[in-house]
């Protein structure tokens, strides 16, 4: 921990130091403009009787002027940059702290219908997504939530290798985030893709050449108005003929010209952050497979997309009178551009969600790779296919503090059922979730809580919290219901892991019992794994029945009228319960 606090710390100090001499640099550039611009008429005030030195001081001190201007937005960028970078180390610090309620909690993707997100605290206030997450763009987090719900098994040895790749990258994720973070959408993704496949040409080709040939003879006709004595009416009828061809498509262009307008910040946004990916080398498969895809026919994406930036720039211009008036009627402008831009839509459009695909992909692994980066004590399981599901030494929840984490070991072998008993606040609803979310962070691909971990890769169900719906006009009770028949019907099709707590809360104790029995009888015939927590001890015969049934509990100890807890998972059934206790201490009863 030490040695992160040094490390976010350094940068943190660097960052501002850095800001701070930024920020004056911009001050002194700010009075540079305004000394420069005043400066320049004064001397052309000083001089206006002198035409050419008047001209020539004009000349110097606009020139200056603009440099100065130029300067200024570029060291304004990079203050924003380095802005950005400070409140990235800053937030890291407080996150390091468990200061992290006010980062986005994802709350957005909450759904009680899935197979554990709800039930595993993944979204919300306080929830896992929020700890994770460092996206920055819609996109990346969307990815992530998806990457935290897709319930998928497959290749986590290549995920382990990209995330911790992207660990030991850290100052490189960073200045990728800080990037991000600069970028304000006027328009979403999705909306530039649609735009982009339902796209409609309307230039016709002839318009490769013809603006060329039209800029040609404008050039002739200028130079046989100043040399040839020609008369300018030629010149003039023949901007008219420019002015008439572009007015045919005068509607189009419009169209084109306001898209484009929306559309170019996008392209010149996202253009930085592809540019980072290119340029660096990764050795992770599946890290060198995003930067294949942003290639096309040997050309980079970043230099695609710059290209088709500056072509939406110009098409922009058709704001401008002047340019609509001598740009389209000496050159055909807007039409040879918007060929150009129609050009390079039919070539990539089938690309370009690729490459932002590729930039959610490396906006959603930076956030794991962030995460394994502050928790270097943390273990990347090993995957087996023997007949431990999971074995796990020294296994904690990530959200709880260290200074309060109390850890177990835990063990659990193919279509083996544990029933967890335990008296009220003895830590059964955590110990499950400390089970799921070890699950859920290892089909990720990240490392786990744990000092040790032996893990065969499972998909994982759970039904911990069911919910009433007047909207759908169920009840609590037949919400349990459908719950523990979509677990069923899973387990059924594949091997699952099953988590329960105090399922059939919803009915009265003697059903509940009997309930909860042939239901459990139901998953072992099923040959599930899992566990159950309850407070029904009734429960605890099943291990008696049968031999892949096992007892284990969490208790609690009422010594000197006070009540304490080890939460240590222990074999056996709890024998201290301790309701009428409580109600006792809080004088209900």
């Amino acid at each position: 921990m030490q040695k992160l606090v040094a490390f976010y710390t350094h940068l943190l100090h660097e960052h501002l130091e850095d800001y701070n001499g930024i920020k004056g640099r911009l001050r002194l550039l700010s009075t540079s403009r305004l000394i420069a611009f005043v400066g320049t008429l004064l001397m052309i005030y000083f001089f206006r009787e002198d035409a050419k030195l008047a001209a020539i001081f004009s000349v110097i001190g606009m020139g200056l002027f603009l440099f100065l201007v130029r300067y200024y937005e570029d060291t304004k960028t990079k203050f924003r940059l380095v802005h950005a970078l400070v409140k990235i180390n800053g937030r890291e610090l407080k996150v390091l702290k468990h200061e992290y309620q006010e980062l986005p909690n994802g709350e957005t993707y909450l759904d009680d219908q899935h197979a554990y997100s709800h039930d595993m605290d993944l979204f919300g206030q306080g929830s896992f997504f929020q700890y994770l997450n460092r996206t920055q763009l819609v996109e990346g987090e969307d990815m992530l939530a998806q990457l935290l719900t897709s319930n998928n098994v497959e290749s986590i040895g290549a995920k382990q290798e990209t995330i911790d790749e992207l660990a030991q990258k850290p100052e490189w994720r960073q200045h990728f985030s800080a990037h991000a973070s600069l970028i304000v959408q006027q328009m979403p993704i999705d909306g530039v893709i649609k735009w982009l496949q339902s796209y409609s040409s309307f230039v016709p080709k002839v318009m490769r050449y013809l603006p060329l040939l039209f800029l040609l003879t404008t050039l002739i006709l200028i130079i046989g108005n100043i040399w040839g004595g020609w008369s300018l009416n030629f010149l003039f009828y023949w901007i008219l003929v420019g002015l008439g061809i572009s007015a045919s498509y005068l509607g189009s262009i419009r169209r084109l010209a306001d898209t484009s307008d929306r559309v170019k910040s996008i392209f010149k946004q996202y253009f930085k952050l592809l540019e980072i990916i290119e340029g660096k080398e990764f050795e992770a498969p599946q890290l060198r497979y995003q930067q294949q895809r942003l290639k096309v026919e040997g050309e980079k994406a970043s230099e695609a997309i710059g290209r088709f930036s500056r072509l939406l720039n110009t098409m922009d211009y058709n704001h401008n009178m002047f340019y609509i008036f001598f740009g389209n009627g000496c050159f055909l402008g807007a039409l040879w551009t918007a060929y150009h831009i129609e050009v390079w839509i039919k070539k990539h459009k089938d690309s370009v969600k690729e490459w932002f695909d590729v930039i959610a992909f490396f906006e959603a692994h930076n956030s794991l790779g962030n995460f394994s980066f502050n928790h270097p004590l943390y273990t990347y399981p090993v995957l087996t296919n023997g007949p431990e599901v999971l074995a796990c030494k020294a296994l904690g929840h990530p959200l709880i503090p260290a200074e309060k984490n109390i850890r177990n070991d835990f063990r659990i072998n193919d279509e083996n059922f544990f029933i967890i008993t335990g008296s009220n606040m003895a830590g059964k609803s955590t110990f499950l979730r400390s089970v799921g979310l070890c699950m859920i962070m290892a089909n990720l691909g990240l490392p786990v809580y744990a000092e040790e971990c032996m893990y065969s890769p499972r998909k994982l169900i759970t039904s911990m919290r069911s919910i009433d719906s007047l909207y759908k006009g169920d009840s609590y009770f037949l919400s349990e219901l459908k719950r523990l028949k979509k677990v069923v019907q899973s387990v059924q099709q594949e091997a699952y892991f099953v988590l329960l707590d105090e399922i059939l809360k919803g009915t009265n104790s003697h059903d509940k019992a009997a309930g909860s029995r042939k239901f459990l009888a139901r998953l072992v015939r099923a040959n599930a794994t899992g566990l159950i927590a309850t407070h029904d001890l009734s429960l605890c015969a099943a291990a008696n029945e049968y031999s892949n049934v096992w007892n284990y509990h969490l208790d609690a100890t009422i010594e000197n009228d006070e009540l304490s807890f080890d939460y240590k998972l222990k074999e056996g059934v709890s024998k201290t319960m301790n309701a009428s206790f409580l109600l006792k201490k809080m004088d209900l009863i």
